[in-house]
């Protein structure tokens, strides 16, 4: 019984790193026949891949080409020049205190 388990075991390991070498074989010639083909066209190979982000949203129709009617607000100019130092906060200046002397 152990050595079928054995050969069990080496069966499947060797099947299996078979399967894994054949795949891996497979995808490096893909990947040298779309390196020559686009070789030989001069374009460089479109590998963009379309993916919805959530598959469960609706869809939405196309934005339309409606004009929007908005309120403008007049901004001020400011004066030509370097700014002047800030100002400091109202809260953080200390009132004058009289001392009676």
């Amino acid at each position: 019984m152990p050595l079928f388990r054995f050969l069990a075991r080496l069966l499947i390991l060797t099947a299996g790193a078979v399967l894994g070498l054949a795949l891996f074989l497979i995808a490096v010639v893909v990947f040298i026949a779309v390196l020559f083909a686009s070789l030989i066209r001069g374009k460089k190979p479109s590998m963009q891949f379309r993916m919805n982000k959530n598959p469960w949203a609706q869809r939405r129709a196309p934005a339309s080409e409606d004009v929007v009617d908005i309120e403008v607000r007049e901004v001020p100019d400011t004066p030509p020049g370097p700014p002047g130092p800030p100002a400091p906060p109202a809260a953080l200046t200390r009132p004058e205190q009289s001392t009676p002397r």
